[in-house]
């Protein structure tokens, strides 16, 4: 890489990086008997990729539901802020948009905490707003599963529920807007998203997907409801894990493939970053985990060269290269998402 390249990638990379969907309460969680992950694994990473903002999801996994859901849920939650506290010089919980820019300006990586699927709300609403108190600020109703809210879209061509959302579902929705809570279209059945459409008028996200153009599988998302996100002023986080249903097509180019469809769809407003790396995950699971999770998704190939937060930079020289223009990087690696927070979470 020039010298010239390299010093506009630093230029870009300045204001941080936002992904909207990191998976690590979940791997904090899995090995809750160690201390200072986020410290000493994960912030090395982090600041390798310029990463300012992470969309931090609660996920519970299926063997610890029903019973286990909330417990777990709060678990994931005291996990994250434990591991904060041993990062503080590095990391901030950010639960305002005036709290992310503060992080923001201190040089500090900031954490979102998101959830993944309400199931560790059972039917009960007023536990979304203790999770609120928590610092929730975007909910995804499912994910590949059937919950008290609604379905999901599964990880195959068809046979998806064609059901919408529940009573409670749609109560969950309207109470996110009442709160300043995100709502997040990811892994939500096509009838779900369509009553998520009916019942808001504000910006929605997907935090991690991908167009469903490139590969065909329900849990990616259709052009209608791109162009849907994209016409209410929201954002579509692109998934560096369901590039293809080939592996020799998911390189770091097809994921700019992805990034040019979306924007060609919905405008470059519309396109954000939610990586959904996953392989720091199976690192540490036993393979009686790693079945169980394949047994809801399709196989995943992730681009060489971007399969961790350190590798950020190979994707903004991919778009340079590419020839996006710098406002347009800009957009896609953090002004897209931040324009959204400001105006939903306040």
């Amino acid at each position: 890489m020039d010298i010239k390249l390299d010093s506009r990638i630093d230029r870009l990379h300045t204001p941080g990086i936002i992904d909207m969907h990191f998976d690590l309460p979940l791997d904090l969680y899995d090995r809750r008997g160690q201390h200072g992950l986020l410290r000493d694994e994960f912030v090395p990473e982090l600041r390798a990729g310029g990463v300012s903002l992470v969309g931090a999801a609660i996920f519970i996994e299926d063997k610890d539901l029903p019973e286990m859901g909330l417990r777990v849920a709060l678990d994931q939650v005291a996990r994250l802020y434990e591991e904060v506290a041993l990062a503080a010089d590095d990391v901030s919980i950010c639960r305002t948009f005036a709290e992310i820019e503060a992080a923001r300006r201190a040089g500090k990586i900031g954490v979102l905490i998101t959830m993944e699927g309400v199931e560790p709300l059972g039917m009960d609403l007023h536990l979304l707003r203790a999770f609120y108190e928590l610092g929730v600020r975007s909910v995804g109703l499912t994910h590949a599963r059937r919950n008290a809210a609604g379905d999901g879209g599964l990880f195959a061509s068809s046979g998806s529920s064609p059901a919408g959302l529940s009573r409670f579902g749609k109560a969950v929705v309207k109470e996110c807007q009442r709160l300043g809570i995100l709502l997040d279209l990811a892994h939500l059945n096509a009838a779900g998203i369509d009553d998520v459409l009916s019942l808001t008028d504000g910006p929605l996200i997907i935090s991690h997907t991908n167009p469903r153009h490139f590969h065909d599988i329900e849990r990616n998302s259709s052009d209608a409801h791109i162009r849907a996100v994209g016409e209410r002023g929201g954002v579509i986080g692109i998934n560096a894990v369901l590039l293809s249903a080939h592996k020799e097509k998911a390189t770091l180019d097809h994921y700019v493939d992805h990034i040019a469809y979306v924007a060609d769809l919905a405008g470059i407003d519309a396109v954000g970053i939610g990586f959904d790396f996953i392989e720091f995950l199976f690192r540490h699971w036993t393979p009686e985990q790693q079945a169980a999770l394949s047994a809801n998704m399709i196989e995943a190939h992730q681009a060489p060269g971007l399969s961790n937060h350190s590798h950020a930079r190979n994707l903004t020289h991919q778009l340079i290269v590419r020839g996006f223009h710098d406002d347009e990087i800009e957009k896609i690696l953090y002004g897209n998402w931040l324009r959204v927070l400001r105006q939903v979470i306040g």
